[in-house]
């Protein structure tokens, strides 16, 4: 037995045999077809089923971001929801790469994209994908980022974010382009989540 399944928002997906999951899981993508074929064994007919049939939510450990902190250079990647940074040291982030695990077989496609405004510099262009974003050895600041999802991602979650800066602490959370921190009134950016 072989099936494929069109899944909302995604589209039709490879095909799949012999009781292996098809469709989505945990995304409330509703199945709007399904195709069965009842193929012989060793068919030379038979439609390639290695590719991707079934898709699934993103668990937190799918999103990892890094950070290079004012005298403490590279710090430890961090996963969904957790503290990148410092609080209370009043050192600086001056750069931090974000990355969404989109490689397995059954993740959803697209890309994890960001931006960060650097002191002196401004706006960089968007990075993705585990990019460097910001300065290394050149002692700027972080003051705002922007954070984006595209394609698959993009049409099934959005990304949240938030900075903690310099004189204020945590600011409201920003999401999807929104920026986060601060501009124009020289204040570092010490910790973020997303």
């Amino acid at each position: 037995i072989i099936y494929s399944t069109h899944v909302s928002n995604i589209g039709d997906l490879d095909y799949v045999a012999n009781g292996a999951s098809a469709g989505s899981q945990g995304l409330g993508a509703r199945m709007e077809a399904m195709v069965i074929r009842l193929v012989e064994k060793n068919s030379e007919d038979a439609p390639d089923t290695s590719g991707r049939g079934f898709v699934k939510e993103f668990s937190p450990e799918d999103l990892t971001y890094a950070a290079h902190v004012q005298r403490l250079g590279n710090l430890e990647a961090v996963t969904s929801g957790q503290t990148q940074g410092t609080t209370g040291q009043s050192l600086r982030v001056e750069g931090f790469c974000v990355n969404l695990d989109t490689t397995a077989l059954n993740a959803l496609k697209g890309d994890i994209m960001y931006s960060a405004h650097v002191q002196n510099v401004g706006w960089q262009e968007w990075k993705k994908n585990g990019e460097f974003a910001g300065t290394e050895g050149e002692s700027l600041r972080i003051e705002a980022i922007q954070i984006k999802l595209t394609g698959e991602a993009a049409k099934f979650y959005n990304v949240y974010y938030r900075a903690h800066i310099q004189n204020f602490g945590w600011m409201g959370w920003a999401k999807n382009e929104e920026k986060a921190g601060s501009e124009s009134i020289s204040q570092r950016m010490e910790a973020f989540q997303i």
